[in-house]
């Protein structure tokens, strides 16, 4: 009888307690932002060039013009349209501390459109961030706020979606809101990677070995070797990823755990992401294997420099120095949201007894100002610009100017300065610093001149060179743009192969009207619609477009709306 109570008791507990979590993860009840099956291509902390993903890519059949909709009642705070990034998004606030978030998206219903435009053209642009008062458009929950698209940086038709603290701005992972997401798969363990550090005072410096994996009786373990040998301080890294049901793209992975002799020395999980600290994701992943063949490794040990709040470091920083010659087993265990984990177990062994201190506390000093040898180049840093004691190395050849090894991460920008050849001081303002990239194409930094310098702001090491932009873009029609009919479009290539397009404006009528240029294809478009004014009749048209060195090409022409 005692047995039966105690059962009953035990059994009520239990499932108060799973009551409780269900209903914890279930409180905030928000609706899909989309009316099809959720399918990712892209997940929550995702490792991407200079930053974590911070949110879903929600897949839209290669189409554009789905619903998308409110996942609760609240009120638009923000309207953002931008050439690249985000594109075309707007922000909604929920009274339960909580902002969705919509990006890439083509256009808007009327109620949010009409506000949208009539900014616009009090403005006279395009772009724009455009703060609303709460009580501007209000929207109920399942409401219509948007159509994706495949605006801004988007690589194709999807729409992004993020959750994000209002107070703070923290993204949070959208996943944790309990979103219908079907995933039955566990994550992929690829390789494993060594790193054997040759000094105990800095991280910068080391030797890197490859591991294959294979996947036996449900687990991973090493495909050649049984033992690793290490030799003093070591760290390791992975490579591993995720696949959700129904969907083929390769996705990031939740949670990484480290254990050495069964106690947990290193563990990481995606729940929350900081802009702040979002570009410290090139001292998080192996920065040099990303940079030479773009592949995504998750270090698993803690820089000191290393800011960021994804890791739980009252355990400890990950790295080994082992203080004897015994064979010690590592067990490494990978999990997506769902709680599908993959493990991979291996051992090992110091080559010989070393002596090494495990607090890395230091903190590096670098110089302020840093000059080529023969003070043709001035780069100017802060302390905070690099993650470790890396020396400098302008070199200066043939007009380009390099410096550093572009696998070395920065932790913020910086500003490069160049000394201006006298023959190039009098026609500064139409010179630009290019970065040349490995493919040959040029990045423009936005350089300003001032005396006898040119400087720009620069987010990683490589290749500069002083470039002169004195060829204006040249406009071409696209169809048939004389002859039109209402709620068409009239469209124009712009051919920018220098410092790139800055300001585009077109006119009818002598009247601005809102035209949309696409950096993708090159496309400026005006949608002949309600908006613009435009009726039957004849009409005449000036297109302007300016690059970033102000030089400007104006074409005019005549024609008909039918």
């Amino acid at each position: 009888m005692n047995f039966l109570i105690r059962f009953l008791f035990f059994f009520t507990v239990f499932f108060s307690l799973l009551s409780i979590i269900s209903q914890e993860k279930n409180k905030y009840n928000f609706r899909s932002p989309i009316g099809i099956p959720i399918l990712l291509s892209g997940n929550f902390g995702e490792l991407r060039s200079n930053h974590f993903h911070t949110g879903l890519d929600i897949k839209t059949n290669g189409r554009i013009n789905y619903r998308i909709y409110s996942v609760d009642t609240g009120f638009v705070s923000r309207i953002n349209i931008s050439k690249r990034g985000y594109g075309k998004a707007i922000y909604v606030d929920h009274p339960n501390g909580f902002t969705s978030v919509y990006a890439h998206l083509d256009h808007f219903p009327d109620k949010i459109e009409k506000i949208l435009r009539n900014r616009q053209y009090e403005l006279q642009t395009e772009t724009l961030t455009y703060y609303l008062d709460s009580l501007n458009v209000r929207v109920s929950k399942g409401e219509i706020i948007a159509y994706s698209g495949n605006t801004g940086g988007s690589s194709g038709p999807h729409l992004h979606f993020e959750i994000r603290e209002t107070k703070s701005e923290h993204p949070i992972n959208p996943e944790l809101f309990n979103f219908d997401i079907a995933d039955s798969k566990p994550p992929i363990i690829k390789k494993l990677k060594l790193y054997s550090f040759f000094n105990f005072n800095s991280l910068d410096s080391y030797s890197e070995k490859d591991f294959l994996t294979i996947k036996k009786n449900q687990h991973y373990h090493l495909k050649y070797d049984s033992i690793i040998y290490i030799d003093g301080l070591s760290g390791f890294g992975l490579k591993s990823s995720d696949y959700y049901d129904n969907s083929s793209n390769r996705c990031g992975v939740y949670s990484i755990k480290m254990y050495i002799d069964k106690q947990l020395k290193y563990q990481l999980k995606f729940n929350e992401i900081d802009f702040e600290t979002n570009r410290q994701t090139n001292i998080h992943k192996d920065y040099s294997a990303y940079q030479k063949l773009r592949e995504k490794i998750h270090k698993m040990y803690i820089h000191p420099n290393n800011e960021l709040q994804i890791y739980k470091k009252n355990i400890g920083n990950g790295l080994i120095c082992l203080q004897d010659t015994l064979i010690h087993e590592i067990q490494i265990i990978v999990g997506d949201i769902k709680n599908n984990i993959s493990k991979l177990k291996f051992y090992v062994k110091n080559k010989s007894i070393t002596n090494c201190d495990n607090d890395f506390s230091f903190q590096h000093k670098q110089p302020t100002k840093v000059y080529s040898s023969d003070s043709l180049m001035l780069v100017i840093m802060d302390t905070n610009t690099l993650y470790d004691n890396s020396p400098i190395y302008p070199i200066i050849k043939q007009s380009i100017y390099t410096f550093n090894n572009p696998n070395v991460p920065l932790k913020r920008k910086f500003i490069l300065s160049i000394k201006l050849a006298k023959n190039e001081q009098s026609y500064r303002n139409k010179l630009f610093v290019g970065e040349l990239t490995k493919n040959g194409n040029i990045i423009n930094k936005n350089a300003d001149t001032s005396d006898d310098w040119i400087s720009a702001e620069v987010n990683k090491f490589g290749r500069f060179k002083i470039l002169t932009d004195t060829i204006p873009p040249k406009i071409k029609h696209v169809g048939n743009n004389f002859q039109k009919n209402k709620n068409q479009e009239l469209v124009f290539k712009i051919l920018e192969l220098q410092s790139g397009v800055d300001q585009y404006n077109v006119f009818i009528d002598n009247k601005w009207v809102l035209s949309n240029f696409s950096p993708k294809n090159n496309r400026l478009k005006v949608t002949l619609d309600k908006y613009s004014n435009v009726f039957s009749g004849n009409h005449s048209c000036r297109v302007e477009v300016s690059d970033e060195r102000k030089n400007k090409t104006i074409l005019e022409f005549d024609f008909k709306v039918n």
